[in-house]
């Protein structure tokens, strides 16, 4: 069976990660600005919120976790209170903080972003950037060698704040020669690991004109201009993969100095870009691992990154925040295990999941009208559909008229139907078997079934679930229209004779 973006995400948490890089606390300070100061032309914010979160290291950490794989996270931080503030955070995302190392001759990493409204005024950074002292390094340098045996994969996030120095850089390079392993690098300056041979590097678009020595900005189409670049890149590198991140342009996948893919990124009213770069780089990682293609991990990365831009400050992406966006635009589903799997999301957000079933043949009004009616039930509509070997046995050879990759196909495209799953198999036409494994809150039957006996009335009354009738659209059905088309035939054949 072809994998999907579902089944690489099912199994991020396979993998463990070593993070080691720059750990900064972002602080974001938000208030109302109404006026001027008098002493001065510069505004006055009126503080009403103070938001702090991971950042630097500790954001692409913190998305790697929220994506589902273990993380080791190593770094240095100074013994004051932003350090603990930093522990707080790495605690409540699940990230231990065993290998930070806490250097009391250092001052904490901290950018302090002060918005007035929905605009960022200033940005005040504060911290120690310059080298680590040899101690601290000797005991970052003894941990490294600790973990690095029981990871899948080491991902690099320098920022050039002091805490890859060249000793550390030395000794990766040591521990990824003797034991070859996937390293992703995002640096401001990644011609430092170029030896290193990396397996993927994310550049943005400032950090590839500071590659190339490039120092005007081109006015046209950035991601044309810069797909012509792929083997000066590779040669700079020295890495197999290159994701060039454009913000609202997409992103430029290179692979051996070849252009492979051009990702889209999706229209997001107010993006805030802040920390996006590192969610594509923790989702395309993981990806990559799982056994994606290049496209598809750019994809993934993609549409992990879209998820964050429309959020405030800092943010992660959540595999399950993933899993539902993947599911809304992927809305016919090949496998119930994959469907429970959404249907334990919807239900976690609180969502009332609405479930009926049917052969939707010949898609007309009625069923149109009957798919509305049942959405507005509840937030999420899963409609099961009979396979073409299950309308055979229930109405004859003749049907059915549409197969079933067309009617799902058709039910797919109606915005009131979320999922579609087939269902049917010898000796069962019932979805009793589906319900099980979607525990609807609502079952929604056409209104002829109203005093029939239900196969799946059994099971419908163990799960609790609320049971709706809804009538049918007055001379609509499959049968009538196959019956007026059949009509229609023998009078052509009696006037032609």
């Amino acid at each position: 069976m072809k994998r999907t973006s579902i089944h690489y995400i099912g199994i991020f948490k396979k993998f463990k990660v070593l993070v080691i890089g720059d750990l900064i606390l972002d602080v974001y300070l938000k208030g109302a600005c109404t006026r001027i100061a008098p002493e001065g032309t510069f505004p006055v914010i009126d503080l009403q919120e103070r938001k702090s979160c991971l950042g630097g290291a500790g954001n692409v950490a913190a998305n790697l976790k929220a994506l589902g794989c273990t993380v080791l996270l190593y770094t240095a931080t100074g013994d004051d209170a932003g350090s603990k503030e930093l522990v707080t955070l790495l605690n409540s995302n699940g990230i231990s903080h065993s290998n930070v190392v806490v250097d009391d001759g250092r001052t904490t990493l901290v950018k302090t972003r002060i918005a007035g409204g929905l605009q960022t005024v200033v940005r005040l950074d504060q911290g120690t950037i310059g080298e680590l002292s040899t101690v601290t390094e000797k005991k970052l340098i003894r941990l490294l060698r600790e973990g690095y045996a029981n990871c899948d994969a080491v991902l690099i996030a320098d920022y050039k704040k002091g805490i890859i120095t060249p000793g550390i850089r030395k000794e990766l390079a040591r521990l990824l020669k003797k034991e070859p392993k996937f390293l992703a690098v995002d640096a401001k300056e990644l011609v430092g690991y170029a030896k290193m041979q990396p397996s993927l590097v994310k550049p943005n678009y400032n950090e590839v004109l500071q590659l190339l020595c490039l120092h005007q900005e081109y006015s046209g189409d950035r991601a044309a201009w810069l797909s012509n670049y792929g083997e000066q890149l590779y040669g700079l590198t020295g890495s197999k993969l290159i994701a060039v991140t454009l913000d609202f342009e997409g992103s430029l996948f290179f692979e051996d100095g070849k252009l492979k893919h051009r990702s889209y990124a999706p229209r997001v009213a107010a993006p805030q870009v802040s920390g996006a770069g590192d969610t594509f780089m923790a989702a395309g990682l993981l990806a990559l691992l799982a056994g994606a293609t290049v496209i598809e991990a750019a994809e993934l990365a993609t549409a992990a990154a879209a998820l964050v831009v429309g959020q405030s400050g800092t943010a992660v992406c959540e595999q399950d925040e993933l899993l539902t966006s993947i599911a809304g635009s992927n809305k016919s589903i090949p496998t119930v295990a994959m469907l429970k799997t959404f249907c334990r999301i919807y239900r976690n957000q609180g969502k009332r999941i609405v479930f009926t079933n049917g052969c939707f043949d010949i898609l007309h009004s009625g069923h149109v009208s009957y798919l509305s009616r049942a959405k507005e039930r509840g937030d999420i509509l899963i409609v099961g559909v009979n396979t073409d070997e299950s309308i055979r046995r229930l109405k004859g050879n003749g049907r059915p008229v549409n197969l079933l990759a067309g009617r799902s196909a058709v039910l797919s495209a109606l915005n009131c139907v979320d999922h579609v799953i087939s269902f049917g198999k010898a000796g069962d036409d019932t979805p009793i078997s589906l319900i099980s494994a979607i525990r609807p809150t609502v079952f929604v039957k056409g209104g002829d079934y109203q005093n029939k006996v239900l196969p799946e009335g059994a099971v419908l009354k163990a799960l609790g679930c609320e049971v709706v009738f809804l009538p049918y659209v007055p001379d609509q059905s499959t049968t009538r229209i196959i019956t007026k088309i059949e009509e229609n035939v023998k009078w052509k054949i009696a006037v032609m004779n």
